[in-house]
């Protein structure tokens, strides 16, 4: 998780890292909250992170089906109209 309002980590960073491990064959996903500190702030992108933190491990641990954000991801432009939460078939 790199977010674009940390004051912590350059945003560009969180790129470099994401490009290297997927160069690497990494399993990897970038997740970034817009507007976000370090520390998420906002509440929705709290509640976002626990759900997907929650889908990732019953997933990897638990044999639990994949939802879709973890298969597929979910592009920039459908960010906030499309969560990816949901099983992906």
């Amino acid at each position: 998780m790199h977010n674009d309002a940390d004051g912590a980590v350059p945003w560009y960073q969180g790129i470099e890292m994401f490009t290297g491990l997927r160069r690497l064959g990494k399993p990897t996903w970038m997740l970034n909250y817009n507007g976000d500190a370090h520390n998420l702030m906002q509440r929705q992108n709290r509640k976002d992170i626990q759900i997907r933190q929650q889908q990732f491990f019953d997933h990897y641990l638990k044999g639990a089906p994949a939802p879709k954000w973890l298969v597929k991801g979910v592009p920039a432009t459908d960010k906030g109209r499309d969560w990816g939460f949901d099983i992906a078939e």
